[in-house]
This record gives structure tokens, sequence and C-alpha cells, in this order.
């Protein structure tokens, strides 16, 4: 018999820059990393095909490139609030909410990943910000 060792790396986990709790929310803080990175599901491995697969360079092309990937709606059902310098999104109607993850490319654009598979993309260049869902 042969020992056979399986490594199982993510494109996301290689491409993308990864911050865990960026905006430090204390009871994130509480929280393991493994349990905030699955939290995340698979929301990173969408943006890293928008960026990679699809050869995305704008934030609208980020955005279609992500619903393409997901096929359930995400940013083609827009969200209104705004995403904070440290990550929070704000909207009129909820409460805030402190991200849980960061994943970055290339220090321009960003991926915000909330509870309840809120998304946001930023284009630090411009400013630009989507908001959507992602369940």
């Amino acid at each position: 018999m042969q020992n056979v060792i399986e490594l199982k790396i993510r494109p996301s986990d290689v491409v993308l820059d990864r911050v865990l709790n960026p905006a430090r929310c204390e009871q994130l803080g509480q929280a393991r990393p493994a349990d905030i990175l699955e939290a995340c599901g698979i929301i990173p491995d969408f943006f890293t095909a928008a960026i990679i697969g699809h050869d995305a360079r704008t934030l609208d092309a980020i955005a279609d490139a992500m619903d393409a990937e997901y096929q359930f709606g995400g940013f083609s059902y827009p969200w209104t609030g705004t995403v904070e310098q440290d990550g929070t999104y704000t909207s009129p109607d909820d409460e805030p909410l402190k991200p849980l993850c960061r994943y970055g490319f290339e220090g321009r654009f960003f991926c915000y990943v909330y509870q309840y598979g809120i998304t946001a993309i930023i284009d630090r260049e411009t400013g630009q910000q989507k908001i959507g869902r992602f369940d």
C-alpha cells in the first residue's frame, strides 16, 4: 500500500491577497480562521475566475464575469449602500456589517465577503463599488 498525500489548494488561495476580519470586529476576532474561510464559501473563487479566467480589468467586467460564473444573480440584482474604508457595509435599511474577509488583486480590486453571502467589489483606483448577494 502506498501513501498518498492530497494537497487541496484553491486558485484564490494562490492568486489573491487575503485579510481575515479586516475591520477588526471583536466578535469575529474570536472565530477560528478556518470557520471564517468556510463562511466565505466559494465567493473568492468567483472573484478569481472573473479576474483570471475572464481577464476582467474593470469593475463592471469583474461583476459581469462573477455573475456568469455564479449563474444565479449576484450583482445582477444590486444592493444599495456603501462600503466604508475599513470594509464595513452600511445600508440605510440595515445595521452595518463587518466583513468576514477581504480578498485583493494587485492592490486595485478588492472583494469583501460578509455574512449572508453579501459581497462587495471595489476598484480602489476609481472608487467604484458594486454590492450584491451570492448565496
